[in-house]
Order: structure tokens, then C-alpha cells, then sequence
């Protein structure tokens, strides 16, 4: 299995402002990812699940230890090209959606290669495909407030993958929906693992990581539970993760 990912001897060190007193979100981590997995992050509030999750998604950088992200080490890069990793390497699905208001569905979907500055019959033609493999191809002139959350999220997810990423990072997607829009995004999520994308998903719900193939479970920012789920079977030789019934 190709490897994605790998986070070795991560630390991650907070100054209380105004004091001298640090404390340690992440304590010498070490974690691999690989194409293909379906990991659930879990944790209490405090235990360091979203500042892994920042740096995972090259929003923060670590206090000590190495990011390995596509076969390059991203810990201490400069802002500006963490920006264009995220770009190009980072698709990200978010609790509250954070879609732009004044844009429709395709406009949405667009954002991501506009700024790659693909040309715009392109990226246009890109966003209506992806908006067709979401199940939104007839919401392509609505505007987020003409669609309901679980539509918003289907966009989220559309935007996400419109730049073919390495790595998904998704906190808490299902956070705002019903149960049952809930499970229909999940199934949406079984199926683009299945196409052979990496997700990285930040959970409180047992059984959304219960659909992962994996379980990371944080306290006090050190590592305490990793394990792959009974009902997933590693496929080693195949180099693929296969779900078994």
C-alpha cells in the first residue's frame, strides 16, 4: 500500500500569552497513512484531535518532528507554499459547510481550480461533472440557502475532491445534519473510499468510526488507541483495504 502520509515525533507546543507556561497539545507522535484508508480521529475536548487535524491539513505546523505529506517533508514550510500544498494536495469537508453565499452550486465548485487558475470553460466543465457525481446536477444555478444541509454537504464534498487531493480531511461532516442525511453523506463518503481516496475524518460519533476502516483515539495529546476495525480485512498483497461482511 502506498504510503500518503506520516507524521514522526510530532509535537506540538502552545505558550499560554502572557506566560511562561507551555502546554503540549501533541506529544511525539507517530502516525503513517495510507491511500486508500478510512480513518476516524476521536478524543474529549483538549485531547488534540483538531490541532492534529490542523496540521495534518497544512493549516498549522508542528513545534518539533517531521510531516511527511507525498514523499516531502511540509513541517517547517513557509505560509506560502503550505498554501499552494493545500491547494493542490488537501481537500477539506467541514461541520458548517463554509460555502460562499453569493455563489451557486457550480460557482462553489469552481473555487478550488480558480485558483490554480485553470482556464474557466475548464474548471466549469470540472464542476459540472462533479456536481453530477455528488447528485446535484440539477441544483447547479441554487445558492446554498435554496438547499438543504444535506445538499450544502454534497457540495462541500464536491469542492473537496474538484482538485484530485491526496488526503481528504473532514471534522465532524456530519455534525449539523439529521440522522438520516447523516447517513446518506456517510454512504457518499463509503463510495469515494471505495474509488480509492484517503479520508482522515474527525469524529464524536462512534458509529461514524465505526464505518472507518481505522480508529485513532487521542488523550492529553498522545496517542492511545490506533487499531483497524474487525469487520475491515487488509488486503496487503492487493495493496488495497477491503471491508469484509
Amino acid at each position: 500500500m502506498a504510503l500518503v502520509a506520516s507524521v514522526k515525533n510530532l509535537s506540538k507546543i502552545y505558550r499560554k500569552p502572557g506566560t511562561d507556561v507551555e502546554v503540549a497539545a501533541l506529544r511525539s507522535i507517530n502516525l503513517d497513512f495510507v491511500e486508500g484508508e478510512y480513518t476516524a480521529i476521536m478524543g474529549a475536548s483538549g485531547s488534540g484531535k483538531s490541532t492534529l487535524m490542523n496540521i495534518l491539513g497544512c493549516l498549522d505546523q508542528p513545534t518539533t518532528g517531521e510531516y511527511i505529506l507525498g514523499g516531502r517533508d511540509v513541517s517547517q514550510l513557509p505560509d506560502d507554499v503550505l498554501s499552494e500544498i493545500r491547494s493542490r494536495q488537501i481537500g477539506f469537508i467541514f461541520q458548517n459547510f463554509n460555502l460562499i453565499q453569493q455563489l451557486t452550486v457550480l460557482g462553489n465548485l469552481e473555487v478550488p481550480q480558480f485558483y490554480l487558475k485553470i482556464p474557466p470553460h475548464e474548471r466549469r466543465r470540472r464542476a459540472a461533472e462533479m456536481a453530477e457525481r455528488v447528485g446535484l446536477s440539477e441544483r447547479l444555478d441554487h445558492r446554498p440557502m435554496q438547499l438543504s444541509g444535506g445538499q450544502q454537504q454534497r457540495v462541500c464534498i464536491g469542492r473537496a475532491m474538484m482538485n484530485n487531493p491526496l488526503i481528504i480531511m473532514a471534522d465532524e461532516p456530519t455534525g449539523a445534519l439529521d440522522s438520516k442525511t447523516g447517513q446518506q453523506i456517510l454512504t457518499l463518503f463509503d463510495e469515494l473510499v471505495e474509488d480509492g481516496k484517503t479520508i482522515i475524518i474527525v469524529t464524536h460519533d462512534p458509529s461514524v468510526a465505526h464505518r472507518c476502516h481505522r480508529v485513532i483515539r487521542l488523550h492529553d495529546g498522545d496517542v492511545v488507541h490506533d487499531e483497524r476495525n474487525a469487520r475491515h480485512a487488509v488486503d496487503v498483497e492487493g495493496g488495497q483495504l477491503s471491508a469484509t461482511h
